[in-house]
């Protein structure tokens, strides 16, 4: 995701480092470096969409009209909505369900935290969303050990380019995730 100019690129790492305090603060200790390097490789704000709702009446923010509310929200331990209505009309306020999501940068750090990953391992990740968390994946274990699959075109095709846009390239299957995806999986004989 391109910045929009000087302004917002000069405010991104302030921001980042915010986040990274708030994330740590929640954990109650820091996060990892291996995990603090794919943060830092793969920033979540490249993952987001130009527009996020957020609160519980699911008001829209747009990254061109309040750049600063949107990278407010981008940089913030909790969750943003990246997708309502399954991406048909957006509809009013009280109109609008959530049909994707970023999760709390805490609550993502924390769970892969629980994979217990190996250098050896691949990960086979089911819903690729923004792609962010497929991003932190192939950063910490190499691109060519993570698959995610996705059953939204949309959203798969957008987590691609946004996973190219920081310059990893996991393989993002646009499938039913209670398929599997059986290409490159383990084997037996």
């Amino acid at each position: 995701m391109e910045l929009i100019g000087a302004d917002e690129q000069a405010a991104v790492v302030p921001a980042m480092g915010g986040l990274l305090g708030s994330v740590n603060e929640s954990l109650g200790a820091p996060v990892a470096p291996v995990w603090e390097a794919a943060f830092r490789g793969a920033p979540r704000h490249a993952f987001l969409p130009e527009t996020v709702w957020v609160g519980g009446e699911l008001e829209e923010c747009s990254r061109k009209s309040d750049p600063e509310g949107w990278l407010r929200h981008a940089c913030a331990d909790t969750a943003v909505v990246t997708q309502v209505n399954d991406g048909k009309d957006v509809g009013a306020v009280g109109e609008r369900w959530a049909s994707c999501s970023a999760s709390a940068p805490s609550v993502v750090f924390r769970m892969l935290d629980m994979l217990d990953l190996r250098a050896e391992h691949h990960v086979l990740e089911i819903g690729a969303g923004t792609g962010w968390n497929a991003a932190l994946l192939a950063h910490r274990l190499g691109a060519d050990r993570v698959t995610s699959v996705e059953v939204d075109p949309v959203l798969a095709a957008r987590a691609e380019g946004s996973l190219r846009g920081v310059g990893l390239d996991p393989r993002v299957v646009c499938g039913d995730g209670a398929e599997g995806y059986a290409v490159g999986g383990p084997t037996t004989g």
